[in-house]
This record gives structure tokens, sequence and C-alpha cells, in this order.
């Protein structure tokens, strides 16, 4: 088990029945933020640099596997003192994570990814050539229908509110 994951279940301070884990992956000479990255992929290294230009010295802590709530992902954070999380989760919980980050004082950020190219499973010769172009800003998606996508890491946006309209049919 993950030792940091293992000493909150010690303490408390996590659901047992949650299957995510827990790992310190970066931190810089004199880290002064907390960023919480919940995904099942670390991030790439455009995306630690412009963490460290726009926040200064960070420590990364990531957070996957399953994850039931942004509740929990909010009670991680405060057990680390994250002020800062990034999350590649479901609309529905990044959109509870938006609510939840005004009443506990943190920074929500976004990783906006441009998708380059989209190709057929076939063709994934072709994708990873594009990543290794700039590996350190490009990573593959690979879907269950065999697409397989580039996406390319501009920015971070900070996220205000999600909204979702509808309409009758």
């Amino acid at each position: 088990m993950n030792p940091i994951l293992r000493t909150l279940l010690l303490r408390g301070e996590v659901a047992p029945m949650s299957t995510y884990t827990i790992e310190k992956i970066y931190e810089s000479p004199s880290p002064a933020i907390v960023v919480l990255w919940v995904s099942r992929h670390p991030p790439l290294p455009a995306q630690i640099a412009e963490l460290e230009r726009r926040l200064g010295g960070i420590a990364i802590y990531q957070v996957s596997g399953v994850i039931p709530s942004a509740e929990v992902v909010v009670d991680i954070a405060k057990k680390l003192n994250a002020s800062v999380i990034v999350p590649v989760l479901p609309l529905s919980m990044i959109a509870r994570l938006a609510e939840l980050s005004k009443q506990n004082k943190f920074t929500v950020l976004i990783a906006k990814m441009n998708n380059i190219a989209t190709t057929k499973t076939k063709s994934i010769e072709e994708a990873q050539r594009l990543v290794q172009e700039a590996p350190e800003k490009r990573t593959i998606a690979s879907y269950a229908d065999g697409t397989v996508r580039v996406f390319e890491f501009e920015r971070f946006e900070r996220l205000v509110e999600v909204k979702l309209v509808t309409e009758p049919l």
C-alpha cells in the first residue's frame, strides 16, 4: 500500500473503501504551494514547468484510481494542505469541485489540451511519431472504438464555474 495513503487511513482521514493511491511525484527545490493532481496520468513536463512558472516552488501529489466523490478530493487536498487542484475527472465531479472550491478556498485549474491529430488504431505509429516530436507537451489517448488522439498541452485555465444549459427538444 502507498505509504501516504496508509498514513491517512491509519489517522482515519480518508475513506477506507476508496481504491485510489496518493503519491508525491514532483517537488521543486523550495516548494511553497502544494498541487493535487487528480488523474490516472502524471503531468507532462510542460505542465509541471507551467505550474512552476505560474505558482513558484511546488510539490505535486498525484491521486489516481477510483475516486468516489469530489468531497473525497477536497478531504485529501485539506490533509495535504493543497491550495491548487488539477482534476481530470467526470464533468459532474469537476462541477462539484468548482462549488466546493469557493467554500474551501482552493483553486481548480484545468489543463487546456488541443487535439492535434485523430486516427484509428492502424495508424498508431503516426500518433506515436507526433508525440515524439514534442514529448514534453504531447500525449496519446486511446478510445474503445479504436480512435487514437494526440493532444498537446497549451495552458492552464482557472475554473470559475461549470454551467449546463439545455433546451427542450
